[in-house]
């Protein structure tokens, strides 16, 4: 009986040796971050927010809501970005209000019905051989307090 004991005794303390140095602690120590994007002062609202911190750590993701505010979740998912300045993309998103939103012109069919013109048909359209190049910015995340950073899209 005993002879069994240490046959299986010498794998299970290396697996338990090897799976100590595994922990939760090589994660940085985040702090929260929100903020705000915009555009030509306009809300900037669909866009997915990339933080890659220039140190050593995971990057943190947020997306943009209809105000342009966001919040950061690291890629553990939880809340928050690694301290240091970051390289931030933007990716995706559109203006709300302002010059760029839906028109208040008005036209009508054929059969007399009023609609909303949501875009000038006589506008020239813009083509592009594939998706848009993302928008690069920086930021700098303070440790030890809540960052509130505001984006402004050139």
């Amino acid at each position: 009986m005993f002879s069994s004991f240490t046959k299986f005794s010498g794998p299970l303390a290396a697996l338990m040796i090897a799976s100590a140095g595994c922990s939760s602690s090589d994660k940085p120590e985040l702090t929260d971050v929100t903020g705000t994007l915009t555009k030509d002062g306009q809300p900037f609202a669909g866009a997915l927010i990339e933080f890659y911190p220039e140190a050593n750590a995971g990057a943190s993701y947020g997306t943009t809501d209809d105000q342009g505010n966001f919040k950061l979740s690291y890629t553990t998912g939880d809340p928050g970005a690694a301290a240091g300045k970051h390289v931030i993309n933007v990716i995706g998103g559109h203006t709300v209000g302002g010059a760029g939103a839906t028109s208040n012109k008005t036209a009508a069919s054929e059969g007399g019905e009023e609609f909303a013109v949501l875009a000038d048909p006589d506008a020239p359209t813009k083509r592009s051989a594939g998706p848009p190049e993302p928008v690069i910015l920086s930021a700098e995340v303070l440790a030890d307090q809540a960052n509130v950073i505001t984006l402004v899209m050139p």
